[in-house]
C-alpha cells in the first residue's frame, strides 16, 4: 500500500505545486500582453508550456494538501481511456486541418498543439496500464510525482546538454587542428557564421552548405547520439530511486513508474521540437505524428530504467546499470537515425549514390524502431504481469 507523505514532504510538495501554478499563469500573461518581446513562434510554446505547467502545480497542489494525506489516491486506470485518446487525437487533428495556418504560432493555437503532444502519451499510458492490470496500476499521486519529474528533468538535462555541446565543439576542433586541412575547415566554418551574422540563411542549400562539414557532422553525433541519451535518460528517472522510500513496487509497476516519467519528459519535448512544423498543416501534423512515436520511445526507455529500479530494490543491483545501458543505447539508434538523415542529405549534395545510401540506412532504422517500440512498451508489462502471476501461489 502506498505510504502517506511526511508532514514536511506534504507541505513541501503542495508550495512547490502552488509556485509552478504562479509561474505558469505569469508566463501566459507575458504571453498574451507582451506577444512582441518573443517571435512568433515562441509565443504559442510559452503558452502551451504555461497550461503544462499550471496543470503539473495543480497536481502537486493536490497530492501534497496535508488534509489529503489521510485518504487514499484513487487508481490511474480506465479501461476506455485508450478509445477517450484516440477519439480525441482525431478530433483535435480534425480541428486542427480547419485552422487558418495563420493562427499557428498564436496562444489560441496552443490547446490544440498542446493536446496533440499530451494525448498519444496518454494513449500509450492507457495501453501499458491495461496491459499491466488494474491492480498494478499507478495511483494518482505516484503518476503526477512520475509525470512531474520527467517534465521538469528537461530544465536540468539542457544546460548540461549546451555544456557538452561546447565541450565537443571545442574537442573536435582541437583534433581537426592536428589533421591535415583541419585548420582550413575551421576557417572556413568561422568566415560562414561572420556571414550568417550579418545575413542570416533563408534557404535549405546555405544550411547544406555548413551542415557539409565533417565538423558539424562529428558534433551532431557527439551531442545526439552520446550526450542526449545520457543525460536524458538519467535525469528523467531520479525521482525512482525516491519513490522507492515510499512503496516496493512489483516489476510491472516498476514498469510503469519509470514510462510514467518518461510520459512527462515526452511531453514538453513534443511541445518544443513538434513546434518545427508550425505554419503549414501538413508539415505540423506530420511532425507531431513523428513526435508520438518519440514518446514510446521516451516511456519505453525510462520504463526499462524503472525496471531496474525494480531489481534493484530486489537486491538484484547490477541490473540498474544494465537497465540504464539497455535504455541509452535505444535512446542512441534512436538519435542516430535522424543523423544519419541528415548525412544521407548533405553527402547527396556530392554524391547521391552514397547519400541514397546512407538515407536508406537511417530511414531502415527509423521503420524498425518506430514498429519496435510500441510493440515492446506494450508487451514488457504483459509478459511480467504474466510471470508475477506464475509465481504468485493460488489461493
Amino acid at each position: 500500500m502506498e505510504k502517506p507523505l511526511t508532514p514536511a514532504l506534504s507541505i513541501l510538495t503542495a508550495i512547490t505545486g502552488a509556485a509552478i501554478m504562479v509561474g505558469s499563469v505569469l508566463a501566459a500573461a507575458l504571453a498574451f500582453i507582451l506577444p512582441q518581446a518573443v517571435e512568433d513562434a515562441m509565443t504559442m510554446i510559452l503558452t502551451s508550456l504555461s497550461i503544462v505547467g499550471f496543470l503539473l502545480g495543480l497536481g502537486l497542489l493536490w497530492a501534497g494538501w496535508p488534509a489529503r494525506q489521510r485518504l487514499p489516491s484513487p487508481l490511474a486506470y480506465a479501461r476506455q481511456g485508450w478509445a477517450v485518446c484516440l477519439i480525441l487525437i482525431i478530433g483535435f487533428a480534425g480541428v486542427a486541418l480547419l485552422t487558418p495556418e495563420e493562427w499557428h504560432q498564436r496562444p489560441i493555437f496552443a490547446p490544440l498543439h498542446l493536446g496533440l503532444a499530451a494525448l498519444p502519451a496518454f494513449l500509450w499510458l492507457n495501453l501499458i496500464t491495461l496491459a499491466a492490470g488494474r491492480y498494478r496500476a499507478l495511483t494518482f499521486r505516484e503518476l503526477i510525482a512520475a509525470i512531474g519529474s520527467g517534465a521538469t528533468s528537461i530544465a536540468m538535462a539542457l544546460p548540461v546538454e549546451i555544456i557538452g555541446f561546447v565541450i565537443s565543439a571545442i574537442g573536435v576542433a582541437l583534433v581537426a587542428l592536428l589533421l591535415p586541412g583541419g585548420a582550413a575547415e575551421i576557417n572556413r566554418m568561422g568566415a560562414l557564421v561572420e556571414q550568417w551574422r550579418l545575413v542570416p540563411p533563408t534557404d535549405m542549400e546555405q544550411m547544406l552548405e555548413a551542415i557539409a562539414s565533417p565538423l558539424v557532422l562529428v558534433m551532431l553525433f557527439l551531442v545526439f547520439v552520446v550526450i542526449a541519451p545520457l543525460v536524458e535518460e538519467v535525469g528523467k528517472t531520479l525521482v525512482m530511486g525516491v519513490m522507492g522510500f515510499w512503496h516496493r513496487p512489483g516489476l510491472t509497476q516498476a514498469f510503469l513508474w519509470g514510462a510514467a516519467c518518461g510520459l512527462g519528459f515526452a511531453i514538453v519535448e513534443s511541445i518544443t521540437n513538434g513546434a518545427n512544423g508550425l505554419g503549414e498543416v501538413g508539415g505540423w501534423l506530420g511532425g507531431m505524428s513523428i513526435r508520438a512515436l518519440a514518446s514510446a520511445m521516451h516511456m519505453l526507455t525510462s520504463g526499462i530504467i524503472g525496471l531496474g529500479w525494480g531489481f534493484f530494490w530486489r537486491k538484484r543491483r547490477w541490473m540498474l546499470p544494465l537497465a540504464y545501458g539497455i535504455a541509452m543505447l535505444f535512446h542512441a539508434l534512436w538519435n542516430l537515425n535522424a543523423v544519419m538523415s541528415i548525412g544521407g542529405m548533405v553527402i547527396g549534395t556530392a554524391s547521391s549514390s552514397l547519400g541514397f545510401i546512407f538515407a536508406a540506412i537511417g530511414m531502415g532504422l527509423t521503420i524498425m524502431l518506430a514498429l519496435f517500440a510500441p510493440l515492446a512498451l506494450i508487451g514488457i508489462p504483459a509478459v511480467l504481469r504474466a510471470r508475477e502471476a506464475e509465481s504468485t501461489p493460488s489461493a
